[in-house]
């Protein structure tokens, strides 16, 4: 889980989702934790994935959190950083957030 000082963005979708198969389409490197954590490698940024509705095979909603940040971009903002790779697992899904 998240420390309170890691930033945390909720997602949810429409349809349920394979985060692995999605993380994989997308081209994004990752481990399978259990099943409902994935972590992720994402433009150098560590992410904890953790699907909070459903598993990760199937998750209608998740939460991504920021655990370390960007080794090229440390300054980066971490909201940007969420945004954009939750944009990046929606667009690949052709999914749509609720």
């Amino acid at each position: 889980m998240a420390d309170d000082d890691e930033p945390v963005q909720h997602c949810r979708l429409d349809t349920g989702v394979d985060i692995p198969n999605a993380l994989e389409a997308a081209g994004i490197e990752y481990l399978d934790v259990d099943d409902t954590r994935t972590i992720v490698i994402y433009q150098s940024a560590i992410l904890m994935v953790t699907a909070t509705e459903g598993d990760a095979s199937a998750a209608q909603a998740f939460d991504v959190a920021l655990w370390e940040p960007p080794v090229e971009d440390a300054d980066r903002d971490p909201v940007d950083l969420l945004t954009t790779f939750i944009d990046d697992i929606v667009a690949t899904v052709n999914g749509s957030r609720r």
